[in-house]
């Protein structure tokens, strides 16, 4: 596969999870195989006809879909003109439909020195499998009905994790109103003790965000049994960025 889908390329300051407040360079991927209700870009599900390439001094366009090469001069680009970054996050969208196009820019991003950081729903682990050697972090989105109208198996889950701690991995749980820590504590159950679970607030849904007491009461059920539990809202948000 020498070309895929892009939506866009940016650089902004990561919003998520354990590298929040890190400066990375986005790669937003196009299409993904899944419909939840809370995605803050419903816009990445579907191919536009053009990718974009967001530069300090303006915007470029290029018609999908994006060979590797022309991506990678994009990155260039980005990274000389407005970097330096801590990584390269690579998003959706889901990037893991896309293997066979991103390992060979994996590999030369990383061999420039350059780390690289996987956005993933967290439910194709055979995907992940083949491009663990060339991660450096993977976040992945374990989906709750709660909140994404969806849910991920926990033998999925499981096998995901299965590689995904073999780098720095993170696990976030998006939770609305609804969520309820019954429906957290499955997931809970397959995590070490070494991997942060990130309960994250969910924003712009049709389901209702939930209050701030609801999401510290989950936080404290949650610690018995695994400490390393944090509460990370969407902070890119705040910062009206993309």
């Amino acid at each position: 596969m020498d070309t895929a889908p892009l939506f866009e390329v940016f650089s902004s300051v990561q919003g998520e999870a354990t590298r929040v407040g890190e400066r990375h360079l986005f790669v937003r991927l196009a299409g993904c195989d899944l419909e939840c209700v809370f995605c803050d870009t419903p816009a990445s599900r579907r191919v536009p006809d053009e990718a974009r390439l967001f530069l300090p001094g303006g915007r470029e366009t290029a018609p999908n879909p994006i060979s590797r090469a022309t991506l990678d001069q994009w990155v260039t680009r980005l990274e000389a003109e407005a970097g330096p970054h801590h990584a390269i996050s690579v998003t959706g969208g889901e990037p893991l439909l896309f293997t066979d196009y991103l390992l060979p820019l994996f590999r030369d991003w990383r061999a420039r020195g350059m780390a690289v950081l996987l956005e993933t729903g967290g439910h194709r682990p055979d995907d992940l499998a083949r491009v663990i050697d060339q991660v450096d972090i993977v976040m992945m989105d374990v989906k709750l009905a709660s909140s994404a109208g969806v849910t991920t198996p926990p033998d999925v889950t499981l096998a995901f994790l299965g590689y995904a701690a073999t780098r720095e991995c993170a696990v976030k749980l998006v939770v609305s109103a609804r969520t309820t820590f019954a429906e957290i504590e499955p997931v809970v159950a397959l995590l070490n003790a070494e991997i942060p679970l990130i309960l994250q607030p969910v924003m712009g849904s049709k389901f209702d965000p939930p209050k701030g007491d609801h999401v510290l009461e989950l936080q404290r059920r949650c610690l018995p049994l695994h400490r390393a539990t944090r509460v990370i809202p969407q902070t890119h948000k705040f910062l009206h960025v993309r």
